[in-house]
């Protein structure tokens, strides 16, 4: 069919969108896609933890404690664990330890891939509900203008102004306190996994000040646009101005700001549960393994209690750090030029 040959002035070509044009800046950014592939394994090792090992993260093995990283079972077989299988989807058998044994004898890579759940959970839901939070907010304040918009701007810089880690410690340990009635009847509603919660709630509620102050500058210049003079002019409520018009076109700012959030929270879950004030117990997290690995460092092969659950929250972090870079120089055309 001549109109389809190449070259021609009648070639048929598929319209290019933002998102396509988006796409191909961030497939030129090798460390973002670096990144990216690597979270996507992270979170499917978490997800499908029960099938890659074949231990129980909780069931302890006091015949092998402390045990080095080894790809051979044990010599003793009276130290072999019990198993829920012979042998997990990555292949090493019952009995073999890629990462050695904690000070329990239970399987670091286990608990590791088990702790990934819990920490990449509170990461995802923290920074969603902190990006949403915030991004709602100062598109609201934004767009009303006025003693709201001060006033919230001014709340939002105390905010900033005080020190969140401090404060952090003050709150999950309120809502974790005994003594509170309301935090007794809290666990009673949650059970085990109060922690969690009170961990996602707690960073979701210090952390929606950045995407506040990101989302209400975009908006201010944003209002004053002709599609929004424009949809004002016909009528359209304030409410579907903000959510159907001036949101979508923030939206790279919340994806960017949401990406480098789920670092962020995963850092504040580890320094809480480090200092005890975290998840706590039977749940396990890359925070609370290295909580208790601090007791055993100097024990005969206790730095790798410490190490591997390290080397991942490292690994985690930083690659959102480069999927978060990669997202704002595909996304904002003010950084087009640098991939």
């Amino acid at each position: 069919m001549p109109w389809l040959t190449r070259g021609s002035a009648t070639t048929r070509e598929r319209p290019v969108t933002a998102w396509g044009l988006a796409w191909g800046r961030f497939r030129r950014h090798r460390l973002a896609l670096f990144g990216g592939a690597v979270i996507l394994l992270l979170v499917l090792a978490a997800a499908l933890a029960p099938w890659l090992s074949p231990y129980d993260p909780a069931r302890s093995n006091l015949r092998l404690r402390f045990a080095a990283p080894s790809l051979r079972p044990p010599a003793d077989p009276r130290a072999l664990p019990r198993c829920a299988r012979d042998r997990g989807i990555l292949g090493w058998p019952c009995g073999v330890h890629p990462f050695g044994t904690d000070d329990l004898g239970r399987d670091i890579l286990t608990r590791v891939l088990y702790g990934g759940r819990v920490s990449l959970l509170v990461g995802f839901a923290a920074a969603l509900g902190s990006t949403l939070f915030g991004g709602l907010l100062g598109a609201g304040v934004a767009y009303a203008g006025g003693a709201v918009d001060v006033l919230m701007s001014r709340f939002t810089d105390a905010m900033l102004a005080i020190p969140q880690f401090p404060l952090l410690l003050i709150l999950s340990g309120l809502l974790a306190s005994r003594d509170f009635p309301w935090a007794v009847r809290l666990g009673e509603l949650l059970g085990p996994a109060k922690s969690i919660v009170i961990i996602i709630v707690v960073i979701t509620a210090l952390s929606w000040m950045p995407a506040f102050r990101l989302v209400r500058g975009e908006i201010l210049s944003l209002k004053e646009r002709e599609f929004a003079l424009a949809s004002r002019a016909v009528g359209a409520s304030s409410a579907r101005i903000v959510l159907r018009h001036l949101l979508p076109n923030a939206l790279h700012i919340l994806i960017v700001q949401s990406t480098l959030m789920v670092g962020e929270a995963i850092l504040i879950e580890s320094g809480l549960s480090f200092l005890g004030l975290g998840i706590q117990p039977p749940a396990v997290s890359w925070g609370n393994m290295l909580s208790r690995a601090q007791e055993f460092l100097y024990y005969p092969n206790g730095l790798y209690i410490a190490l591997f659950p390290g080397l991942f929250i490292f690994l985690t972090v930083l690659c959102f750090n480069f999927l978060g870079d990669g997202l704002r120089d595909a996304l904002d055309p003010r950084f087009a030029h640098r991939v």
